[in-house]
């Protein structure tokens, strides 16, 4: 009887430390998703800075605001 209580205490150790590390997972999965996103946005942002016309717009207003 010693012998099964000492598994069951085993296998309930093992259960709580499967539901935390499943815990500690989707808090990872959820970080490298939002970082996915903000890297996402961020490439977008650049992607519009360089198009031609986005870029001659604002070297204009930079030459102007320059007095070039």
């Amino acid at each position: 009887m010693a012998g099964q209580a000492g598994w069951e205490r085993r296998v309930e150790m093992l259960e709580a430390r499967i539901e935390h590390l499943e815990a500690a997972l989707e808090g990872l999965q959820d970080a490298v998703y939002r970082q996915a996103q903000h890297n996402d946005e961020k490439h977008e942002e650049l992607r519009a800075r360089i198009e031609p016309e986005r870029m001659a717009i604002d070297l204009a207003q930079d030459a102007l605001k320059r007095g070039l």
